[in-house]
């Protein structure tokens, strides 16, 4: 992993030198000098988990039938999924509705329900993939992204590094300004925002039409983490 520091000194502050002992950090004793200080840490991690989305749908005269159709699939095709230990998968959307296909023909049912499997094991998630295509679903969406218990991991990693970064400035800080020590008081986190995965889509899966006839193919891509950390710091 590529790690890449920007650190930043935001704010120096002198305060006066009759201030009274302190009580916050408002009240900073005779010749101290408080100071704001920032950090940021940014690491570009390999995706790890593999999630896969696919749907069956149908139509038909009877709305019954529609249905029991899609169950049946449904049911064949968690039933597979749940044989791949490697795998979790959880059904989605089930949507029926009635319509035209124009304003001269008889009224048809539609439906569809939703499969989403994941995994970490992406030659055997892939492998599954492709069966189900072969079983009559359809690919609505493959991507890559970063696990739970991995974006966890790498933010505390991050966050070490932040903050012992952070110490190191406010030491230097107070050697440069003629001082002895320094003392964090207060230390604020934010962990930004998304990850910003890198998103697929299988092209063969999503042409209309065209039965699967080899499982598809994915590649991982990068998440972008960030952590930022600033603080107060006392310099005596």
């Amino acid at each position: 992993m590529r790690i890449i520091l920007a650190t930043a000194l935001l704010l120096v502050f002198a305060w006066p030198a009759n201030a009274q002992d302190y009580k916050t950090v408002l009240d900073v004793p005779e010749g101290a000098t408080l100071v704001s200080l920032s950090a940021t840490e940014r690491v570009e991690v390999e995706q790890d988990l593999l999630v896969a989305q696919l749907k069956y749908e149908a139509e038909n005269a009877n709305p019954k039938a529609l249905q029991d159709e899609i169950n049946r699939a449904m049911k064949k095709a968690v039933d597979a999924a749940k044989k791949v230990k490697s795998v979790k998968v959880s059904t989605q959307q089930y949507y029926v509705h009635e319509y035209r296909r124009d304003k001269h023909a008889p009224k048809i049912w539609k439906g569809s329900q939703g499969l989403m499997i994941k995994g970490k094991t992406a030659d055997e998630l892939l492998e599954l993939t492709g069966k189900l295509q072969e079983m009559g679903l359809t690919m609505s969406g493959l991507s890559y992204a970063l696990s739970p218990e991995l974006l966890e991991e790498t933010r505390d990693n991050l966050l070490e590094v932040a903050l012992k970064k952070l110490q190191a400035k406010a030491a230097r800080t107070a050697k440069a300004l003629g001082k002895t020590s320094a003392d964090l008081l207060q230390v604020n986190v934010d962990m930004g925002g998304g990850t910003r995965p890198q998103m697929m889509r299988s092209s063969m899966a999503m042409s209309e039409g065209i039965a699967a006839s080899a499982a598809p193919v994915a590649a991982p891509g990068q998440s972008d983490i960030t952590l930022s950390v600033n603080a107060q710091a006392l310099v005596k």
